[in-house]
């Protein structure tokens, strides 16, 4: 088992279990780790460091995040963020697991998101959040263990192979709307859909994208329009967690999507 690099799993509640739990190592193994071998958090912060070094010459930096390590990198309205988190319960020489976490903002989510954001505040401007691993041709859910020989290499592939060809797309409003469009944009669920089309090609685009979810009865268009037809009555509309119907609603009310709608 500590010969494996990656652990995949199909869904969170998997990953929440893995990472959380102890793994079984024989005592002598915990007791002396392999030889030679640094402590955790020097391993660790070494394997981070390698891997910010790796990312650098794509203009990344490497930050602190509340004692977290961040890679980070600025491009016009654009945050990619890379978190590196250390799992809790790592052993000397053996087992280092590690979760990267894919965090994305752009600034111009926060004028399309102020209509109707039900907190105090300023709305958040998160594009895409989740796990690396999700972003794969096959998503999943993964733990690396950078204990292991050829672990941050590997990694770093996963980079180069999946990380940065994604992030390029998330760049590129074109080639965005076509992901979308075919239903091949990882981590963006439908609301932040349509919310990424308004700001970017206007609601003409945002429109389309909605009457595509009926024509595929990902969207029940009775639900939506009776959802749509109630915002008319409340004083305040808002985000409700979970309800992807009533969010697209409450987008398409909130910028007048549906005005000119044709079926």
């Amino acid at each position: 088992m500590f010969g494996i690099v990656q652990r995949r799993f199909k869904t969170q509640n998997e990953w929440d279990e893995v990472w959380n739990t102890p793994v079984d190592v024989p005592t002598f193994v915990r007791d002396l780790g392999e030889p030679g071998s640094l402590e955790v958090e020097s391993s660790f912060h070494g394997a981070v460091h390698f891997l910010a070094g790796y990312l650098q010459r794509f203009d990344f930096r490497l930050f602190r995040n509340g004692g977290l390590p961040l890679i980070e990198r600025r491009t016009g309205p654009l945050i990619e963020e890379v978190l590196v988190r250390l799992g809790p319960n790592p052993v000397r020489g053996a087992y280092l697991p590690i979760s990267l976490q894919l965090h994305v903002c752009h600034e111009g989510l926060r004028e399309i998101r102020e209509r109707y954001w039900p907190t105090a505040g300023r709305p958040p401007v998160s594009l895409v959040s989740g796990n690396i691993g999700l972003i794969q041709t096959v998503p999943t859910f993964d733990v690396w263990n950078v204990a292991t020989e050829d672990a941050l290499a590997e990694i770093c592939d996963s980079f180069r192979q999946d990380l940065l060809p994604y992030l390029e797309m998330l760049s590129s409003p074109n080639q965005l709307r076509r992901a979308i469009f075919d239903g091949e944009a990882p981590l963006f669920d439908p609301a932040t859909s349509v919310e990424w089309l308004l700001m970017e090609f206007g609601r003409s685009d945002a429109r389309e994208y909605i009457r595509q979810l009926i024509d595929a009865e990902d969207l029940a268009i009775r639900d939506f329009w009776q959802e749509h037809d109630e915002l008319k009555t409340q004083k305040l509309v808002g985000y409700v967690a979970g309800n992807v119907t009533h969010n697209l609603a409450v987008i398409a009310f909130s910028h007048d999507i549906c005005r000119r709608w044709l079926y």
